[in-house]
């Protein structure tokens, strides 16, 4: 599953090679936005080069109909979580997917996934940072 801050493999138009990126923005499962690993430039999603067009085929005389993805930004997805209860992050507390934590150094972000071995995957504003918690 893609989700925002994980890793694809998409056609950069400035390197011009099919390279990882980082996934800005998600619709329907689908990455939308990405940001080049290797150049840093941001653009929309292009699986390869060869990749075909989204629109439907059309009859004919009639013109084919193109769907405007919805795009989902980082503060929709925040917003989507109870705000009012975000801790502190602390390597010693134990955090839950959809955790509010407030990073020193990162800024605002939440828990998108518990790893095995006392890791987490927080999704902040800028990347998704690989975290440790419950460290005694």
């Amino acid at each position: 599953m893609v989700k925002v801050g994980g890793e694809v493999d998409a056609f950069c138009t400035k390197c011009e090679l099919t390279l990882a990126h980082t996934v800005h923005a998600v619709v329907a499962g689908r990455p939308i936005k990405v940001e080049c690993n290797t150049c840093h430039g941001v653009h929309r999603y292009r699986g390869s080069i060869g990749a075909t067009s989204s629109a439907r085929a059309a009859p004919k005389g009639e013109k084919a109909v193109r769907a405007r993805p919805e795009v989902v930004g980082f503060e929709t997805l925040l917003a989507g979580k109870d705000q009012a209860r975000a801790r502190p992050y602390s390597p010693k507390e134990t955090y839950a997917v959809d955790d509010v934590v407030d990073h020193a150094l990162f800024g605002r972000g939440f828990v998108s996934a518990v790893r095995d071995g006392g890791k987490l995957e927080i999704t902040f504003r800028a990347d998704v940072k690989l975290l440790i918690h419950g460290r005694a």
